[in-house]
């Protein structure tokens, strides 16, 4: 059982998040949520700490390195989730803290549970690999990366334990942004002419493309700046990663379960039918039937292909976490 759906539980036990809201339980709640989170991740250490054993036992000796890495990565985040103390910090002091606060408490909790299931898998593929294979660092490295979003999470969140307010940091708020109250994250909104930066690089958005539906939309945002085309794909449920892609030429039937490209294999995991738009540079085309597909390799890349029929658009890269771009744009 994921712990996001444990902490969901948790907190739903208690109307209105009481074990934040009440002073007098918030320190019990908050070490409750995260013991938790450390044996679930815990868990998922253990299975990696085996993996590393069954390979020792092996004499595949490089490959234990390999997995060790991002064991270690891991068991020290867990440390962190277990061990932390946070002095004096507002938020647990008598002092009124404000009710955002503690909903953006309550946030992060998720979104630090929500990386379970990623992780999950992906110790599933590297379990499954051959420890001789040339992608078997690639599967470890893509571990690695999702641990250091936890450890990144973390932060955040300490940080407004430590400040005891809400933060107004849009890339924090882009990354607890609930689809059901606030809407699609600023990553699915961001309009023609407006910037973000990412790893330091700047961009512009200069067009969209658009898969709609009733139950979920897609919508890639082609930019400007950097090397090769550069494409930012986000979806109206914010619980989906967004996507950092480049475009590629791909040979492929489209809705096939699976596509191979570059010596990668990628497997059909979503797809959205319905209609979409074409904004760009050279005009627009508005509701035309599209389909997006987005299929999976096992190191956790994306293959995302959105299908006109008479056309494609194949759009190629990783999930990567809301807080790693800076957004600016003309919202208020």
């Amino acid at each position: 059982m994921s712990s996001g759906g444990t902490i969901d539980r948790m907190l739903d036990r208690i109307p209105g998040y009481a074990g934040y809201r009440d002073k007098e339980r918030r320190r019990d709640s908050d070490r409750v949520i995260r013991d938790t989170l450390a044996l679930d991740y815990g868990q998922l250490a253990d299975r990696l700490g085996a993996l590393a054993r069954r390979l020792a036992d092996e004499r595949r000796i490089l490959a234990v390195g390999i997995v060790d890495r991002p064991h270690k990565q891991l068991q020290s985040f867990i440390n962190r989730v277990r061990t932390a103390s946070y002095g004096y910090a507002p938020l647990f002091s008598d002092a009124p803290v404000d009710a955002a606060s503690l909903d953006q408490l309550a946030a992060f909790d998720r979104a630090l549970a929500d990386q379970q299931e990623i992780l999950s898998g992906q110790i599933d593929a590297l379990e499954a690999a051959d420890a001789a294979a040339t992608e078997y660092k690639q599967l470890a490295a893509a571990i690695e990366k999702t641990i250091q979003r936890l450890d990144d999470r973390f932060d955040k969140r300490n940080e407004v334990l430590q400040s005891g307010k809400a933060s107004s940091d849009p890339n924090v708020l882009a990354l607890l942004e609930s689809p059901s109250k606030f809407g699609p994250s600023v990553a699915f909104r961001i309009q023609a002419g407006e910037a973000l930066s990412y790893h330091g690089d700047n961009y512009t958005v200069i067009a969209h493309v658009t898969a709609e539906s009733p139950e979920l939309s897609g919508r890639a945002s082609q930019l400007r700046g950097g090397e090769g085309e550069t494409w930012l794909l986000a979806f109206t449920d914010d619980a989906l990663s967004v996507h950092w892609l480049n475009r590629v030429d791909i040979a492929a039937t489209m809705s096939s379960p699976t596509v191979t490209h570059d010596g990668q294999t990628y497997t059909l995991d979503r797809q959205i039918s319905g209609t979409g738009d074409v904004i760009g540079q050279g005009g627009t085309a508005s509701k035309q039937p599209v389909r997006l597909l987005q299929y999976t390799a096992p190191d956790g890349s994306v293959l995302d292909i959105f299908d006109w029929g008479t056309s494609r658009l194949s759009l190629l890269g990783t999930r990567i976490d809301h807080v790693e771009i800076d957004f600016f744009t003309r919202e208020k």
